[in-house]
């Protein structure tokens, strides 16, 4: 097994995968969606779902979480880019689903969302939250009312605050470390297997 160290310093001799900047252990808000036990390494994905590197990442992700996903806490954060026109309303409908449907659903949701980054205006976000059985009434009321933009708004805001040099979505807070940029199944493994 390669020691934290030897891999960061492995991850930082290849510019195109990323940065790692050492910071403090950024706890996640208790309300953002969550996967995994109730205790365990803290593993946050940070993205935006009309992000292609945030799909492209996905498959790593999804591996990761068949690998470890018994024994890490696994969190998504919103951080929808302005230059993305439909990424705030995507994160605020994917919370209206959790809301709805629990961690479970919005998952599910969550996942239709990053496999369909070119549609995602409100009625394509309706129909897909409508075939998980979300009540619609409820769903538009909470787009019209726009329920949970001060919860997107908020998750963005403490992302800034910890001023990660060359910030971009996807990006990967494990622990006390962040990492930015695309990674392999075996880098993230890497990583996550070094805090266990």
């Amino acid at each position: 097994m390669i020691s934290r160290r030897s891999a960061l310093a492995a991850l930082l001799t290849l510019p195109a995968v990323g940065t790692c900047r050492p910071s403090s252990v950024v706890q996640a808000p208790p309300n953002a969606p969550r996967r995994g036990p109730p205790d365990g390494p803290l593993v946050q994905e940070v993205g935006d779902y009309e992000c292609p590197f945030c799909a492209e990442v996905q498959p790593a992700v999804s591996q990761l979480l068949a690998a470890y996903g018994e024994r890490i806490v696994f969190v998504w954060r919103n951080y929808p880019l302005a230059r993305h026109p439909h990424a705030q309303l995507a994160a605020e409908a994917a919370l209206e689903v959790r809301a709805q449907l629990g961690d479970d659903g919005f998952w599910k949701y969550h996942e239709v969302l990053l496999g369909n980054q070119h549609a995602l205006e409100r009625q394509q976000l309706q129909d897909y939250s409508e075939a998980l059985g979300v009540d619609q009434g409820r769903f538009l009321r909470a787009l019209e009312l726009r329920v949970h933009r001060r919860s997107v708004e908020s998750d963005k805001r403490s992302i800034q605050a910890l001023e990660i040099p060359s910030f971009g979505t996807p990006a990967f807070l494990i622990e006390e470390d962040a990492f930015v940029g695309v990674y392999t199944f075996e880098q993230l493994a890497e990583l996550v297997a070094d805090k266990l």
